[in-house]
């Protein structure tokens, strides 16, 4: 291998090594107790190293989520193709799959000392990924946004407590489950308009 590609590597696996600490450090404490020579000790990287590739703590959280959404935005392509299907969409199988092969870090960004923005993003993404199943295209009622919440918080919620209680389900069990939920609401909710025609 070429200089240049033992470099690459070599960026690749300190990057990692930082990673791997933060993650660690995140299931003891929230990241605004974390201090840079604490992370750098647990990784073996020198404080020069990290303020080579980072500015501070937040700056590598910042690109650990940043390349996680957009892992996860590009997994789930249309989350719910047809409410119709009794199968849960290869989307949402994907989904816990890849959160269960990420475990440590999806479990430490999610948990109470990971950051509160990373699950807002996740849940926007939930969002943009439903809207269209329960409410028709320019004609959202307060009650489609109420549903869509609700569906959205629910997946969340879910995917929250299946992490941070060791995932004693497995991934595709989760995604049906998930996935019977999210077509009771939309049958309740075509249930009930039907009703109040």
């Amino acid at each position: 291998m070429n200089a240049k590609g033992d470099a690459n590597r070599s960026v690749r696996m300190t990057k990692r090594r930082l990673c791997d600490a933060l993650i660690a450090l995140l299931a003891q404490k929230p990241v605004r107790e974390i201090t840079v020579r604490e992370l750098t000790a647990l990784a073996k990287v020198s404080r020069g190293t990290f303020y080579f590739h980072y500015t501070d703590i937040y700056d590598l959280l910042a690109q650990i989520e940043k390349e996680q959404f957009e892992g996860l935005d590009s997994l789930m392509g249309v989350l719910l193709p047809g409410l119709d299907s009794d199968v849960p969409p290869e989307a949402l199988r994907t989904l816990f799959h890849y959160l269960n092969d990420n475990k440590a870090l999806c479990t430490a960004l999610m948990s109470p000392n990971g950051d509160p923005v990373f699950v807002h993003r996740i849940r926007e993404m939930l969002e943009r990924r439903c809207i269209g199943h329960f409410a028709e295209p320019g004609c959202e009622t307060p009650r489609q946004l109420y549903l869509t919440s609700f569906a959205v918080n629910g997946c969340v919620g879910s995917i929250e407590a299946w992490l941070l209680n060791g995932r004693k389900e497995s991934p595709d069990r989760m995604a049906a489950m998930l996935w019977d939920a999210v077509r009771a609401i939309r049958m309740a909710a075509s249930t009930r308009g039907q009703e109040t025609k």
